[in-house]
């Protein structure tokens, strides 16, 4: 149990402050009674009945959680529910960080409640992750709660403390970095099927109130008053200036949130039907989307974004999200860009669009796709040949083959087929790579292949393999793509002596040898 002297060094009450005056103004059952109405209100607005049996409560040691923590024990004990606790020693405050944890398994040995502590150098993880302490704190403490609530059966979701305040200050605070509606709707009052924040409705000086109330122990942490933290700096310097506007800004912004969050909520259905709809995970076509409105075609780029990231990394991958700029970028190819077009983006991730397709890939993967260009130079003499590095078969035959025609289209997902004059080829008949500049004489005139391939829509991944036919004089055929004048002859070779029929598979079906 908690000695007098350590409870009262415990909590700090601040007898001219508003939470001391409310705690004069009101007695003891009004001000229990105010706060736990809000809780129960907020548990009964947001769904969380059926999270509230075996609950984790992350558990600081300050106002906040203690006031959940008591409320959460009282809880329990009326509906026989299991209840845990959670303390992250963060390691930035030293000794201060010490005594909070002894202070934490102080009061849940005290109330009987079972506390996971879990001591994590934030500073050293921040420092060598590149990011910012806050950042890294909360990264922590999720990433703890998680690994807690998977490693124990009887857990199934954390209790957080956040409040109407905190949820003002993250609006504020989403508002000045730029953001969506999904970033003014502020704090979830659940999040997914594990988080849940009772005290959402409550402010900080009804917390107060309620911890003064009913005798409830705290620690305060020093450094919530140094404003170079943003938060700090947004509750201290901020807030106060708008109770001149509004006395009560907390209540006001919480009601906006919960405007916004509706029409999000709404919106993001809309979003998940058109992808379920259409089979959207990581690609499609491009068409599609350029005539979506912004509203949608925003969180369908942020699906896709972040179905390419959990494939790339898996679910416990490290947190990267999309900004404005970052999604703007990526709608204006959608809508606007080149032929191939590409967008590199947090994560080693790129928006691409080829063609008329437009997906998310890895930066290798598009690389080894897209980039991917094999030299090669091989004499075409009569026979099968085997492409390896272009995945086909090239046969070369002085007489057409039915059967071997239809086996080749059994086995390869694209197949072409050509006859030659053969007294049209000049020279010696090979095949190589596309090279810079190539041109190719149709229609009466020299072709640019470049051109070509655009106005064929034929993706860069396509191109890039397909094998240039050439003799002496220059490209006499490119599959897929056209044929010199002059060189063709009927399909069945009738009509001239001298017939060079070439059959050009390649994409050999898996499933099919």
């Amino acid at each position: 149990m908690l000695k007098k002297q350590e409870k009262d060094t415990a909590v700090k009450r601040d007898d001219g402050g508003a939470e001391a005056a409310m705690a004069e103004n009101m007695d003891k059952k009004s001000i229990t009674r105010m706060v736990e109405r809000k809780i129960e209100q907020a548990i009964i607005d947001f769904g969380m009945t059926n999270k509230l049996d075996g609950v984790l409560i992350g558990y600081s040691g300050g106002a906040d959680s203690g006031a959940l923590l008591s409320y959460m024990h009282k809880y329990s004990r009326a509906h026989g529910i299991h209840i845990a606790a959670a303390h992250i020693n963060h390691c930035i405050r030293g000794a201060e960080a010490d005594r909070d944890e002894q202070f934490c398994r102080d009061v849940c040995e005290s109330l009987g409640i079972e506390l996971f502590v879990e001591r994590v150098d934030v500073p050293a993880l921040a420092a060598s992750d590149g990011k910012g302490l806050e950042e890294t704190g909360r990264r922590v403490r999720y990433r703890t709660y998680r690994g807690i609530i998977d490693s124990h059966p009887e857990l199934h979701s954390v209790a957080l403390a956040h409040h109407a305040e905190d949820n003002m200050e993250t609006v504020i605070f989403n508002m000045c970095r730029g953001t969506g509606i999904r970033g003014l709707s502020g704090i979830p009052p659940v999040r997914g099927e594990r988080v849940i924040r009772p005290l959402i409705y409550c402010t900080k000086s009804e917390i107060i109130g309620y911890c003064i109330a009913n005798d409830i122990p705290y620690v305060t942490d020093t450094t919530n008053g140094d404003i170079d933290y943003t938060r700090n700096y947004i509750r201290a310097e901020i807030l106060p200036r708008l109770t001149r506007i509004n006395p009560s800004p907390e209540i006001a912004i919480s009601q906006l949130c919960t405007l916004l969050r509706n029409d999000d909520v709404y919106i993001q259905r809309q979003a998940s039907e058109f992808l379920s709809k259409n089979g959207i995970e990581t690609s499609c076509s491009r068409q599609l989307l350029s005539g979506q409105d912004q509203a949608l075609l925003s969180r369908i780029v942020r699906y896709m974004y972040d179905k390419t990231a959990e494939r790339l990394y898996g679910r416990g991958r490290p947190y990267m999200v999309l900004d404005f700029e970052h999604v703007r970028a990526v709608t204006r190819i959608i809508k606007g860009g080149g032929a191939h077009s590409r967008i590199s983006l947090p994560g080693k991730i790129l928006a691409a669009v080829e063609g008329d397709d437009f997906m998310f890939l890895g930066e290798e993967e598009y690389d080894s796709k897209y980039m991917y260009c094999p030299e090669f130079n091989i004499r075409m003499d009569d026979g099968e040949h085997i492409i390896s590095e272009l995945d086909a078969v090239i046969s070369v035959l002085r007489e057409p083959d039915i059967d071997y025609e239809f086996a080749l289209r059994g086995r390869f997902a694209s197949f072409s087929r050509i006859a030659l004059r053969a007294d049209s080829i000049k020279g010696t008949l090979y095949i190589r790579s596309r090279e810079a500049g190539d041109k190719i004489f149709s229609g009466g005139m020299n072709r640019l292949t470049k051109k070509l391939y655009c106005e064929r829509r034929i993706p860069r991944d396509v191109r890039n393999i397909l094998p240039v036919f050439c003799d002496d004089d220059g490209i006499v055929w490119i599959p897929e793509l056209d044929v010199r004048d002059g060189v063709t002859a009927e399909d069945d070779g009738s009509g001239v002596d001298g017939v060079v029929f070439i059959y050009y598979a390649r994409g050999m079906f898996a499933d099919r040898g």
